[in-house]
């Protein structure tokens, strides 16, 4: 029977057996040059500006949509005071729909 081993000695031997290289005649080597290069697509630049870009079009069509005289800040209070679709109101929830649009697309971004 072996004897038995605490926790931090069995790390310490896991540890020490991970470093040993294994031989693999070269084809991790061959796999890395194979592999194709990495090169920064054109549009990962761009998408950052096209997102705000998009939030700033969207919250400028809501407000420029509102009739005159309406606040933003109103129209978040009768959402909150649950005082129907007046139309502040109607503002305020296009501009947060517009913010949550760009807000999916930053979240689905895959680079």
């Amino acid at each position: 029977m072996s004897e038995f081993q605490s926790p931090d000695r069995l790390d310490e031997l896991l540890y020490e057996s991970s470093s040993d290289a294994i031989a693999d005649q070269g084809f991790t080597e061959r796999v890395v040059a194979a592999l194709p290069k990495r090169g920064a697509h054109p549009l990962t630049r761009l998408k950052p500006a096209l997102v705000l870009g998009f939030a700033g079009l969207g919250g400028a069509l809501a407000a420029l949509m509102s009739p005159e005289g309406v606040s933003l800040v109103q129209g978040f209070v009768d959402l909150a005071r649950l005082r129907g679709p007046t139309q502040a109101a109607t503002m305020a929830m296009a501009t947060a729909l517009a913010l949550l649009v760009c807000a999916v697309v930053l979240a689905t971004d895959t680079d």
